[in-house]
């Protein structure tokens, strides 16, 4: 290494740029060398490998943080073996964010194994893919999480903690019991993201059902109102995936 560039490691380093450009200066300055750049396109590439790494690995951080199911992707999902949603309108959701920005919710409503948890999920990829944050959690672990939290005091330091995320998708929320306390701390929730953070609800109870959920009448109506007035809402209806399983297997 020559003398004069043997501390750019180190200052690399303390700049906080180590990543991509601490391994890949050296190559770079022989390819710009050996092809005559100009100083400014050698700190272009050199700023853009930085960059492209920082990216990769921020995709990678929000990825794990997620814990999407794994592999629930779009492609993989069957929209010929259910009614009621159709692929022009998760693309739409998927190229057209300003529902995100102003905390427009998304309710699937259908039975058991028609696919909506997979389709929530493929959505939540591409948006982490573009750069959203995005958590998945089921119905039962949230209230649980959110319960702790509200008997340590700290309920409005967590329900603060999950604005981070762009879309929280919570997933089978009829399965929740009908208590005071874990309908109270998911009635907390939907009334702090009102307007300011997206939601994405999958349940296999309609909203005429959903007495079932909360203890009390007053509190079901206002959790159905700050969840429909801006939301997009899909009712999935049609076989299982395990019921046309099952009959392949029979035939």
């Amino acid at each position: 290494m020559h003398k004069i560039t043997a501390s750019l490691p180190l200052m690399l380093k303390q700049l906080k740029l180590a990543a991509a450009m601490n391994s890949q200066w050296e190559a770079l300055g022989h390819k710009a060398i050996k092809e005559q750049w100009a100083p400014q396109q050698y700190l272009v590439g050199l700023c853009h490998l930085e960059l492209s790494s920082r990216a990769d690995k921020r995709l990678q951080r929000y990825l794990k943080d997620a814990k999407l199911p794994i592999g629930k992707t779009l492609d993989s999902f069957d929209f010929t073996a259910v009614e009621g949603v159709k692929r022009p309108l998760i693309y739409d959701l998927m190229q057209q964010k300003d529902w995100l920005k102003r905390g427009d919710n998304i309710l699937l409503f259908g039975a058991s194994e028609l696919g909506k948890t997979h389709l929530i999920s493929s959505l939540g990829y591409q948006l982490i893919e573009q750069g959203y944050r995005v958590k998945f959690i089921p119905a039962m672990a949230l209230v649980q999480q959110l319960q702790k939290t509200k008997q340590e005091l700290k309920l409005q330091d967590d329900l603060r903690k999950l604005d981070k995320y762009s879309l929280l998708i919570i997933d089978d929320v009829g399965y929740v019991r009908k208590t005071e306390q874990e309908t109270s701390v998911l009635f907390e929730l939907i009334a702090h993201r009102y307007e300011r953070c997206s939601l994405a609800i999958t349940s296999n109870k309609s909203f005429e059902d959903w007495d079932e959920l909360f203890d009390d009448t007053t509190m079901t109506v206002s959790a159905i109102d700050r969840l429909v007035h801006h939301a997009t809402i899909i009712n999935m209806t049609g076989e299982s995936y395990r019921q046309k399983e099952a009959m392949k297997n029979i035939e």
